[in-house]
């Protein structure tokens, strides 16, 4: 033991060496030693198994993992993809789907969601309403809304409706008059890209 420990330290360095000298003593090859509570490798790692899920419940998939759900859970995600802050905003793609619609075309669906929006955002005005096709050639619906979050912010709000099956696909991206011409056209080209699967 080093003679720099003070005395009042002495009993600690010293109970340290004798468990130090009873783990040594006491190991064998089978077990690993062990220090600060972590077991050092005494030679390579198993990787873990990964059990299959269980057959009951839903196996719900996103883009980098999978959690199996009870029965009676719903997948309520809306997806945000963000881009470039600029002239005051942040530029993102929201995705949202609804299943399980009732609805029996692609233009109930839309007027359905321009309800929606106009309960949400106080005061907007319809500029567009149109048939559009994404770049797969699927059949889409475009809305345009203009309305003021603040009185000296003036923001468009564009929406494309897909509908697939029974389910309902509502892309929406919001620009200011400037980024309208700026980023606009990329971020339109974007949202055409989108393909249901």
């Amino acid at each position: 033991m080093s003679p720099e420990i003070p005395d009042y330290y002495r009993h600690l360095a010293e109970s340290g060496e004798k468990e130090k000298g009873k783990k040594v003593a006491s190991q064998t090859e089978a077990e690993p030693e062990v220090l600060r509570g972590m077991p050092i490798p005494t030679s390579r790692a198993r990787q873990p198994e990964i059990a299959p899920p269980p057959a009951s419940g839903n196996l719900y998939k996103a883009n980098s993992f999978t959690i199996n759900l009870p029965d009676q859970w719903t997948d309520k995600t809306i997806f945000t993809l963000t881009g470039p802050a600029t002239d005051d905003i942040q530029h993102n793609i929201t995705v949202n789907a609804k299943s399980d619609l009732e609805v029996e075309s692609l233009l109930e669906f839309a007027e359905s969601q321009f309800g929606t929006l106009e309960s949400e955002l106080k005061g907007c005005t319809l500029l567009l309403n149109e048939p559009c096709q994404l770049t797969s050639g699927l059949p889409a619906h475009r809305a345009i809304f203009v309305w003021w979050p603040a009185e000296d912010l003036r923001l468009y709000q564009e929406q494309i409706y897909v509908l697939h099956g029974n389910t309902g696909f509502t892309l929406t991206a919001s620009f200011t008059k400037k980024t309208r011409k700026t980023i606009g056209p990329e971020v339109e080209r974007a949202m055409l890209s989108f393909q249901p699967l």
